[in-house]
């Protein structure tokens, strides 16, 4: 039992073998030991750091592609714009390029009518001419009998002239 009543030998060499002991770990356990905690307290805040910026970085990079997104999005409209006039172009330039061929085929159609209408009306002269001189030629006839029959003769043919 003399350990539970310590002496002062005892005392002494139990307090030089812990200060031994303290100074042993503190040279070459605690150092070792907290240089550890430090350089892994800074491994943990670089790998923060590194976090973060890449959190910012995904961030900007999100933002760039909101960015290119709204811009697409612009272009695209841009695009159907442009495509909307273009169309409506090429459409007022094909109803302008009918319009000109149904003006044109019109004019050909009118022409047409013009011309056999003019043959019609030429026809028509040498008809009259004919039954022009028919009738001269009986009135001439006539005209040596009497001149009564000559005025019937010319009535009727103007009659039959107009029927005709």
């Amino acid at each position: 039992m003399e350990l539970v009543k310590p002496d002062f030998g005892l005392f002494f060499w139990m307090t030089t073998s812990f200060i031994l002991l303290l100074f042993l770990l503190r040279k070459f356990a605690w150092g070792p030991i907290l240089k550890a905690l430090n350089d892994r307290e800074e491994g943990i805040q670089t790998a923060l750091s590194k976090a973060e910026s890449a959190r910012e970085e995904v961030q900007q990079a999100a933002n760039k592609a909101t960015k290119l997104i709204d811009e697409a999005k612009i272009q695209k409209e841009k695009l159907i714009q442009i495509a909307k006039e273009d169309l409506a172009a090429y459409k007022k330039e094909q109803q302008n390029r009918i319009n000109s061929q149904i003006e044109a085929q019109l004019k050909d159609v009118s022409e047409e009518i013009l011309r056999q209408k003019r043959a019609a009306l030429d026809e028509m002269k040498s008809s009259v001419a004919e039954l022009s001189i028919k009738i001269a030629e009986k009135i001439i006839q006539k005209e040596l009998e009497d001149k009564d029959q000559y005025n019937d003769l010319i009535k009727q043919n103007v009659e039959n002239l107009e029927l005709n």
